[in-house]
């Protein structure tokens, strides 16, 4: 749950598509606190894959501010560096490369970062451990199922220990068993770290595990509610 100070602050956000035609965000205000596990929901179209990306500094707002973990990302001059170091992303597709074991996936990221090759096999296969994949790191991804391929791709988000991880429909390829374990999975991972969830989904089942549910329609957060304290009642 939230400790009360915002991780996330986004003020104005305004993004138009299709030559400025249609705002696939409009005015959009929010506030995510650190470690949150905030659902965002609403119909195709509404915005919040949109939102999602920009957070991760995958594209720019044209109008309004966001601030993650104090900074502006308008000001950030190496927005890599703000990926590889302040946020994981998880999208629906798990995006591994098919010809590199588990553990080499996990690693990709860390290239980013001073470990030599001895620490970064040894971190990825803590991560493969936490997220229960003990003993497949040398799997390689066509030799995994979804629900597993999807945690590899949990844990190479986590591979810089960010403080934010951003998951873009994460269940939404998987079946009801393996989506509800990489949920109890992200909760865990929620608890175990103080992570900072933000989760688009379009599922019911899957909006009620979050602490607070965000509801978007037509570029705009319409309603962000508390979800009730028990929720593994909702799954």
């Amino acid at each position: 749950m939230s400790d009360g100070r915002p991780a996330i602050r986004i003020r104005g956000l305004v993004k138009p598509f299709e030559k400025g035609r249609i705002n696939a965000l409009n005015g959009v205000d929010l506030d995510v606190y650190e470690g949150e596990f905030v659902a965002i929901v609403g119909p195709s179209g509404c915005g919040k894959s949109t939102l999602l990306h920009l957070i991760a500094a995958l594209d720019r707002p044209n109008k309004g501010a966001i601030e993650v973990q104090g900074h502006e990302l308008r000001s950030e001059r190496r927005l890599d560096h703000y990926r590889s170091r302040d946020v994981g992303l998880v999208f629906q597709l798990d995006n591994l490369i098919p010809s590199l074991s588990a553990s080499e996936n996990v690693q990709v990221p860390m290239f980013e970062r001073p470990y030599s090759a001895h620490e970064r096999k040894r971190r990825a296969e803590k991560l493969l451990e936490q997220v229960g994949l003990s003993g497949k790191g040398r799997s390689r991804p066509p030799q995994l199922s979804g629900g597993e391929r999807q945690r590899v791709a949990i844990a190479r988000a986590l591979a810089n220990d960010p403080p934010l991880l951003l998951a873009d429909e994460p269940t939404g390829r998987l079946d009801s068993a393996s989506g509800r374990r990489i949920l109890d999975l992200l909760e865990d991972l929620q608890k175990r770290r103080n992570l900072t969830i933000v989760l688009v989904t379009h599922e019911p089942s899957v909006a009620g595990r979050a602490d607070r549910i965000v509801e978007m329609l037509d570029g705009r957060v319409m309603l962000a509610a508390e979800v009730p304290h028990d929720r593994s009642a909702v799954a």
